[in-house]
């Protein structure tokens, strides 16, 4: 899904960009929200711009905004592709990182 950022003229307030947080924590909701945030002020872009391009109410981004966890997940990934983040899933089992060749099928 490729999506392109649609500019239009604004009036109003200008976006403020707020701080990246430190995403060598441990994952929260809250982390995840705060990246997001701190991604779309980065970029200047407005909440009425990005809801706008995605089709997507803008109190729905403001909810992913504010990590209410009741959002579609599907929702929340389009968010995040438009934004140019990405998500990835790391296993913490560390015996199982650390064996190298194992069998796809022995993934357990």
């Amino acid at each position: 899904l490729k999506l392109t950022i649609m500019s239009k003229q604004r009036t109003g307030r200008s976006v403020k960009a707020t701080a990246m947080p430190n995403l060598e924590q441990q994952f929260s909701p809250q982390q995840l929200a705060s990246a997001i945030r701190a991604k779309r002020t980065k970029m200047k872009l407005s909440l009425e711009t990005v809801a706008d391009a995605l089709s997507i109410s803008k109190p729905t981004l403001i909810r992913i905004e504010k990590a209410d966890t009741n959002v579609k997940l599907s929702t929340l990934l389009q968010v995040m592709e438009y934004l140019g983040l990405t998500f990835a899933v790391v296993s913490d089992d560390i015996e199982h990182s650390a064996n190298e060749g194992y069998a796809d099928d022995e993934w357990f």
